[in-house]
């Protein structure tokens, strides 16, 4: 349902406009961002399905990390995500996880995460995960995986708007919410991150990060708007309405 409309340092304001046509013809929906690696939806989906793989590494129970994503209104978990769009194409995460050695790329090859039919059918998780990766004994709260997961999305959100990759955070929601099937209840990760209020986002970051790493620092810009007491949509919508 989205397009994302690149713009380039040297691309003008015409061509923009054409290419806005252009998507609006298709009846798909487009926002405008600027040139940089990954983009804006790619750079927010990777850290999600990255972090759900390290829970499995790490010997959290493959189906609490599915269904918990689900269950915070993602369409796909990460391990199924991964599945859907093949192992392959993210073949440093598939090394380092060794799936892709094990000839398990995916849906495409009816194996991967899940276990498939000879027709192609999902039909549950894949049981040699544990065999490899033996449950931990102790397991994370299901608050404690939905954090790790929205937050590896929000942040990067975040990242991409406090480096200019995005300019209006409307279209930061929209596009995480058609491109990604980011938790379409939210209203996309800014309105959510104004829904938990910036200082409790940046409380969650620092639990996170000390218990996680550095992947979960909370960037600049949302430490500054806690301090100030700001709200992404009372700092960034009024000065866009403004311009």
């Amino acid at each position: 349902m989205l397009v994302e409309i690149i713009r380039g340092r040297q691309t003008d304001d015409v061509a923009v406009a054409k290419a806005l046509d252009f998507v609006r013809q298709i009846r798909k929906t487009p926002i405008v961002v600027n040139d940089a690696r990954f983009f804006y939806a790619n750079r927010c989906i990777i850290p999600y399905i990255n972090e759900g793989i390290r829970m499995v590494a790490e010997g959290v129970e493959p189906a609490l990390v599915e269904n918990a994503a689900k269950l915070v209104g993602m369409p796909l978990g990460p391990l199924q995500l991964v599945d859907e769009t093949s192992i392959d194409l993210g073949v440093k995460i598939a090394k380092a996880f060794w799936m892709a050695d094990q000839g398990r790329l995916g849906k495409k090859a009816n194996a991967g995460f899940y276990a498939y039919s000879d027709k192609g059918e999902r039909l549950g998780l894949w049981d040699g995960l544990e065999a490899k990766y033996p449950l931990d004994k102790v397991q994370p709260s299901l608050a404690d995986v939905q954090h790790r997961l929205l937050f590896a999305q929000v942040l990067e959100a975040v990242r991409a708007l406090e480096e200019g990759v995005l300019t209006d955070i409307r279209e930061g929601d929209v596009g995480a919410i058609l491109g990604w099937g980011f938790a379409p209840w939210s209203g996309g990760p800014f309105s959510w991150l104004d829904i938990i209020g910036a200082g409790r986002a940046v409380e969650i970051c620092r639990s996170l990060t000390a218990q996680f790493g550095p992947r979960f620092h909370a960037p600049k810009l949302l430490l500054e708007m806690a301090e100030k007491g700001q709200t992404f949509y009372g700092r960034f919508a009024g000065e866009k309405a403004a311009a």
